[in-house]
């Protein structure tokens, strides 16, 4: 079956979406990105910036003759290509790689690839990219096999949905990343809340540990892929100035917890740290950032 190119227009999000989840269920594990990570990124801040239309720009889709989805390239920094089979055909590669080289400027071609897609890493090589020795990304996983105890501490309560504010929210993601002062924290304050306009946003898996003074000290946002049961954690934070109290342990049990009893048998987030390591998190998909020399 052969397969051709055509630009990505906004009516295609769900399209991409569906796309997404079902690679996922026939390499039983994400190639690339889940769903959740290509509704953050249209949802949590490009919307409502008025930067979604130069982001879908770097958005390139490849279709069979029955119009179904063949690949999708999504940029995130990186280039990253989005396939439903670890043996793709050359000349749909080809393509994949023409249209991101085409998208950057020169010497300017990053491309992130899963370490088990030889096929595609060959293909990096052959066209001229090396591997970055300091740079690369991943994707964790972790059963949901039993509950886990949730222990909340004194002053603090734990919210969802439009219990919090906006605002509230937007300064909590302001001090977990360390952004108070800058450009970027005004336009958050003022934008802040997009997320709930995303297809997979539940309101009961939006959730906030706020202190007495009504800060957000912690937060956990989690996605649901129904399809293959699985809930991806996206955004997740914790205050700056509150940390290594086991706040962000809290709230992120309490949405494996919910996770859970929704029916979700295991749950994604990334890239690795020493602190998803001790709750209980695994690598899943590990990948290599190429640059074109």
């Amino acid at each position: 079956m052969g397969t051709r190119y055509r630009a990505y227009t906004h009516d295609d999000m769900m399209k991409v979406s569906r796309f997404l989840s079902q690679a996922h269920s026939r390499l039983k594990r994400p190639n690339s990105w889940t769903i959740a990570r290509f509704q953050f990124e249209i949802f949590f801040y490009q919307l409502r910036a008025g930067l979604l239309p130069g982001w879908e720009q770097n958005i390139g889709l490849w279709e069979h003759d029955n119009g179904e989805l063949a690949a999708v390239v999504c940029r995130d920094g990186d280039f990253y290509f989005q396939l439903d089979t670890e043996q793709p055909q050359e000349e749909l590669l080809r393509e994949m790689f023409e249209f991101i080289e085409e998208k950057s400027a020169p010497g300017a071609v990053k491309l992130a690839i899963p370490k088990p897609m030889t096929k595609l890493e060959e293909m990096a090589q052959s066209r001229g990219y090396v591997l970055l020795p300091n740079e690369s990304d991943n994707v964790i996983s972790i059963r949901l096999e039993k509950e886990l105890k949730v222990v909340i501490p004194e002053g603090c309560s734990l919210q969802c949905g439009e219990e919090v504010s906006d605002q509230a929210k937007a300064q909590g993601h302001i001090m977990a990343f360390n952004y108070p002062g800058t450009a970027h924290a005004e336009k958050m304050l003022q934008l802040y809340g997009g997320i709930r306009q995303a297809p997979g946003y539940c309101p009961e898996l939006d959730l906030s540990l706020v202190n007495g003074q009504g800060e957000v000290v912690a937060f956990c946002n989690a996605f649901v892929d129904e399809v293959n049961r699985i809930g991806i954690l996206e955004p997740v934070g914790t205050h700056a100035d509150y940390r290594l109290r086991g706040l962000g342990k809290t709230v992120i049990y309490e949405a494996l917890n919910r996770l859970r009893s929704l029916g979700m048998v295991k749950a994604y987030t990334g890239p690795m740290q020493p602190f998803y390591q001790h709750i209980g998190f695994e690598m899943d998909v590990e990948f290599g950032v190429w640059k074109k020399a």
